[in-house]
This record gives structure tokens, sequence and C-alpha cells, in this order.
């Protein structure tokens, strides 16, 4: 086999993280360099330079076991420091180290799930500055769509209401996570000297038919709790959730009814320097 071929790179030690839960499928190094030019007099390019290399990495992972993360055992941190030793980045001639900027989870009916991870390469010599965990989740190898952070219910009838049926009343097409962490870059004259990150806003979408009479009730969870210090889970932080977008119905001829909604809370971390 030619050695280039199936050769995703694992950026970010989530094989080793998860007692190999996860296998990398593929990568990408998402190289970026900033251009100038300056026109002549009658305007054609005079001088052109090129400044500011950088690479945000990332890595796709199949889910192959059982993942059960915890706030007290995080499986992923958000703004973790990958040293330069392994991060297999190398900017400007230097490898340097990369953090942990995003994760995305898809869950899908008859896909394997998939957590995608992508990061921001930082100069030499930088350190880790913040962390964010995310809430607790349980992700199954299972091919099927999964409500990974158990924030929704799903129920049924009118008046006193009941839990819908899994398998007789709905099916849940697909819920898919994006959990985003913000970069900013000090970068004088092209050089990266500094870097920060702040809170995003996660946000989880859902796909579900409906093959029961009536509408559904669709509950979700009013907050969820994450880690806001660096001791263990003794301190914590319970933020609201939202439904940012409303239950959208349709109803395509030939096909049965569908819901979608998304839900979506801030992220909140805590000072690691």
């Amino acid at each position: 086999m030619n050695p280039t071929f199936n050769s995703g790179i694992d950026y970010f030690n989530l094989e080793s993280g998860t007692t190999n839960a996860v296998k990398v499928k593929s990568s990408n190094e998402n190289r970026s360099k900033q251009t100038a030019s300056g026109p002549n007099t009658y305007g054609d390019a005079a001088a052109v330079d090129s400044y500011g290399e950088t690479a945000a990495p990332s890595s796709e992972y199949e889910v192959v076991a059982a993942i059960a993360h915890t706030l007290a055992a995080p499986k992923i941190t958000l703004g973790s420091l990958i040293a330069s030793g392994s991060s297999n980045i190398s900017v400007g001639g230097s490898v340097v180290p990369i953090v942990i900027g995003s994760l995305q989870i898809n869950t899908s009916t008859g896909a394997s799930p998939k957590i995608t991870v992508s990061g921001q390469a930082v100069q030499s010599g930088a350190t880790a500055l913040r962390a964010y965990i995310p809430p607790a989740f349980n992700l199954s190898p299972r091919h099927r769509a999964q409500d990974f952070f158990g924030l929704c219910t799903i129920k049924k009838g009118s008046g006193t209401l009941t839990v819908a049926d899994a398998g007789v009343d709905y099916g849940l097409e697909s819920v898919n996570g994006n959990l985003p962490i913000e970069f900013t870059l000090a970068q004088p004259k092209g050089v990266l000297k500094n870097y920060d990150l702040h809170g995003g806003m996660a946000t989880i979408d859902y796909v579900m038919n409906w093959y029961g009479s009536g509408a559904p009730t669709i509950v979700c969870a009013a907050t969820v709790t994450l880690r806001t210090s660096s001791a263990n889970s003794s301190n914590t932080s319970t933020v609201n959730t939202t439904m940012s977008n409303p239950v959208a119905k349709s109803c395509p001829e030939g096909g049965y009814t569908q819901y979608t909604w998304q839900v979506s809370f801030p992220l909140i971390g805590y000072e690691v320097a």
C-alpha cells in the first residue's frame, strides 16, 4: 500500500484520549497565507508580497466504541494545547503547538457517528490560556441519530402528555452538534506573536420524522451544566439553553411529516494561565 493512502493524522491525540473509542478517518492542515500587491501607474501589479502564514488543522474521527464524557473526566477540552513535539504542524519552518478550537459531533440514521476537531497553530513557546469543557454526553458507536447531550424529550397526546415511543411514533433522522471557540491572533508584520480565545455558542440541530397522530410536543432541557474551574468538577456553572430556531414542520408529498429545531447554549471556560 502506498504510504500516503489513508494516512489521516490524529492532530489532537484523540485516539489515545478516548482509549481508542475513536479512530482518525481524515485530516487537513487548512493552511493560509495573506498576500499584498501594489499597482504601478497603469494599474498593473508592480510588487507582490506574502505574509502571515498559519494553519488551522482538523481531524475527522469515526466513533467505534462507547464514549462517556463527564465534567470530572472529560474526553476533550476546548482550549487544550498540543505541544509542538506532537502537533505534527510546521509553520515558517518551525514545528509549533496547536490549540483545540472546536468540536463537532454528527450522528444520523444509517451512518457511523463522527467527531471532527479543529484547532489553531499558535506561536512557539505558547501555553494553554483557557479551558472549555463541553457538557456531559454519552455517545454510542451504533449507527443511528443520538441525542448525545440528552437535551430533548419527545412527547405526544393532548392534555396529559406521555413520552412518545422512539420505535413507533417517531424517528430521529439526525442530531448534529457544533461547539466552537473563537480565536484572536496578534500578528505584527505578519508574524504570529500571541493568541487568545473566548467562548462561543454551542448549537445542536435536530431532524425528526413523525409518525404519530396529532403533533408532537418537544420538551427541551432549560439548562446545562458546565465546568468553570480547574478544580475537577467541584466548581460548575448552570447556563440557560434556548430553542434558537422555532420548531419547523414540513409535509412533503410521498414522505412523512418532518420536524426540525435547534437548541443552543453559551460556552463558558476558565483561566488556565
